[in-house]
């Protein structure tokens, strides 16, 4: 069996303090336009920073609460919510670079769509799994750490085919 040992990785303080920031600032913007003159884009504005304000405030409440993403032996937890891919379920993990964007993509198998769907009582299936590097701290570590617990899975999956 094999030994994994729990690390969660929480959201990142840089990235709640950017979207807090970016919200703030987006809401005093949106005030003072409002005052001189009050139209719907300045309604939006508003309610768009305050979403903005409440997201960052639920990923401080995670943090807070050690909530985050992490692999056990069972599989791994994708997002906030603790939705769990389970290894068997997993076709690929790897590392994306999209624009700037970093992030890890884990990739599941066609067969298990439907099942991850039903179970993250999601609407459409999802076809992978993005963490991206700027909302996790230790974005590397996570990443290093999880390709090999990946392959120790695989390893141990090929010996018991064998």
């Amino acid at each position: 069996m094999d030994v994994i040992t729990l690390k969660i990785y929480r959201a990142s303080i840089q990235s709640i303090l950017f979207v807090l920031s970016f919200g703030v600032v987006f809401l005093l913007i949106s005030v003072l336009s409002l005052m001189e003159e009050f139209d719907l884009l300045g309604i939006i504005s508003i309610f768009f920073s305050l979403w903005l304000l409440k997201y960052a405030l639920t990923l401080w409440k995670t943090r807070a609460n050690d909530i985050g993403s992490y692999w056990d032996d069972e599989g791994i937890v994708v997002d906030l919510h603790g939705n769990k891919v389970y290894w068997y379920e997993i076709k690929d993990i790897t590392y994306q670079n999209f624009q700037g964007s970093k992030s890890t993509l884990i990739s599941t198998h066609y067969t298990h769509h439907e099942n991850i769907r039903i179970r993250h009582k999601i609407w459409l299936p999802t076809i992978a799994h993005s963490i991206y590097w700027f909302s996790i701290e230790k974005p590397k570590d996570y990443h290093k750490n999880l390709m090999i617990a990946w392959e120790e899975k695989q390893t141990n999956k090929n010996k018991r085919l064998l």
